[in-house]
């Protein structure tokens, strides 16, 4: 069976909140800019699963909602495949964080969640879902860091010449930190053994 983990990051910048709003009510609540609705509706066509599951942000529902409409079936909403929570930043910032992350996967800020605390969640998510639908195609809407966490168990890791996490498999970067509209990997898995890991551009 396949597993596809789909990170749309072409989120709506220009907004600007006038109210107290949280870091992650932000994050969650960000809609698709509308280069992010095309890019959903014509990334389709590049998978082919028949149960499609969402993490609860904004801008992965509003990614999913096109393929289920493409497929006439339902999606499955777990809070579990959310992205990474950030937590106070204070006077920091989320790059300075990311950077930080990278170099220790159990950094975290106060209220916030490391990489391998996302690795875990995400893993128990996938997991269960594998074993509830492991005989069916899945796709998973969710996010980048998300994604990264749960690959870490899986995939080389190295740093790149500007000293960026970079995870590879067989050779072939699977992620990294550089800015993409959107990122699909594609995994293959036989009883949950996996198989192959590859991208699709």
């Amino acid at each position: 069976m396949t597993l596809y983990l789909v990170s749309n990051n072409m989120v709506l910048e220009n907004i600007f909140y006038e109210t107290d709003e949280s870091v992650e009510e932000k994050r969650l609540n960000r809609p698709l800019s509308i280069e992010g609705e095309k890019a959903a509706v014509k990334l389709v066509k590049k998978i082919d699963a028949d149960v499609i599951y969402s993490s609860n942000y904004a801008s992965a529902l509003s990614t999913a909602k096109y393929y289920a409409a493409y497929k006439n079936t339902e999606i499955y909403i777990n809070s579990f495949l959310n992205d990474s929570r950030i937590g106070k930043l204070g006077n920091r910032n989320i790059k300075m964080l990311r950077f930080m992350q990278e170099r220790d996967f159990d950094f975290k800020f106060n209220g916030g969640e490391s990489l391998n605390e996302t690795s875990s969640r995400m893993n128990i998510a996938i997991n269960k879902i594998l074993k509830k639908y492991g005989n069916h195609n899945i796709v998973i809407f969710t996010h980048k860091r998300a994604i990264m966490g749960y690959l870490l168990k899986y995939l080389d890791k190295g740093f790149n010449l500007d000293d960026r996490l970079i995870l590879t498999y067989n050779d072939k970067v699977i992620l990294d930190d550089v800015e993409k509209d959107i990122d699909i990997v594609k995994i293959e898995l036989d009883h949950g053994k996996i198989l192959d890991i590859d991208i699709i551009e």
